[in-house]
């Protein structure tokens, strides 16, 4: 057995020679190189469409706008997008970290409204029975977002359900929640109290993430050759985008109360304000200084949008106490 396969060795080394292994190595560098560029062209959509999923706003069959919006946008990235998040290293997604990024700020803003839903949105009051679809929805968008069919974390040996199935088995549930909240037998309670816990929600994430980008700049390096700034930012734009659409549901959905309290001005304000810091896309996102003279520091700029959509969210809620 060895003695043939020396033999075919020697029989490769006096046919292929350094001239003709060197062409088979440039072939293949050529091959990764147009794998991964034309992957990547393929596979990137960082999709910031705010007239997304605008059928939902007008289909008066459905439960909740907000909800239907929510499984708009988890179904959008996880199926009609590839989820890259947890592509990897031969998958030419796995370098896309701005869109990686920015689908883990969608995913992690509607993680937030899942648990406002269970906990408070879906109960006639406090002590009520929790809504076991829900119960499992909260659950499964909280998964790991970067998990894959094989985590060393978890097992060495054995395969673990990747992040793409336990966001399409909650959005199956929280789908069915919504049809079953059509025919009256699933609850969404549109108290005052509910709308103003959840917007309380969103403002803590919110001013969460203007920490997170005073910290950034304050201990950001290099400018523009900060490779993180471009991490967090897309992390904060789809974080953003997703509240942006979910205010829009929630609109509707509160719609009377919002009415009765005087507060529409104040949404508008709101909107606009997520709407400036959606809107912000850089060729190249940099953490240079604030007073920089050639180049705009474009984390600063989300973070001046998001304090102002903070405070214009605080203004809401303080009208809501009343």
């Amino acid at each position: 057995m060895w003695a043939r396969l020396k033999r075919i060795f020697g029989w490769l080394q006096e046919r292929i020679t350094w001239k003709i292994g060197r062409r088979i190595l440039a072939g293949l560098t050529l091959f990764v190189f147009f794998y991964y560029l034309i992957g990547m062209v393929i596979v990137e959509n960082i999709n910031d469409d705010k007239d997304y999923a605008a059928n939902s706003l007008v289909d008066t069959t459905i439960g909740s706008h907000a909800v239907a919006m929510s499984a708009a946008m988890i179904d959008r990235e996880v199926n009609q997008h590839s989820w890259i998040s947890n592509d990897p290293w031969f998958k030419p997604g796995a370098l896309l970290d701005n869109m990686a990024h920015y689908q883990k700020g969608i995913i992690s803003a509607n993680a937030i409204f899942a648990i406002e839903l269970k906990d408070q949105l879906s109960r006639t009051r406090g002590s009520s029975q929790v809504d076991k679809e829900l119960q499992d929805v909260a659950s499964g968008i909280n998964y790991a977002p970067d998990r894959w069919y094989w985590d060393p974390s978890v097992s060495i040996f054995l395969f673990v359900a990747p992040a793409e199935k336990q966001y399409n088995s909650a959005l199956r549930k929280l789908k069915s929640y919504n049809q079953r909240l059509a025919i009256g037998e699933a609850v969404f309670e549109r108290r005052t109290d509910n709308l103003l816990s959840t917007l309380d929600k969103f403002s803590l994430d919110i001013g969460s993430a203007s920490n997170e980008i005073a910290q950034k700049i304050d201990n950001g390096i290099g400018c523009v050759l900060d490779t993180k700034a471009d991490d967090l930012f897309y992390n904060i734009k789809g974080r953003t985008y997703a509240y942006w659409l979910l205010l829009k549901g929630l609109r509707l959905d509160f719609e009377k109360v919002i009415t009765d309290k005087d507060v529409g001005n104040s949404w508008n304000q709101l909107a606009q304000s997520l709407s400036s810091a959606i809107d912000l896309d850089p060729m190249i996102v940099s953490n240079c200084d604030t007073d920089g003279f050639l180049f705009q520091n474009h984390i600063a700029a989300q973070g001046f949008y998001l304090l102002r959509a903070r405070t214009q969210l605080k203004e809401i809620t303080n009208i809501l106490l009343k």
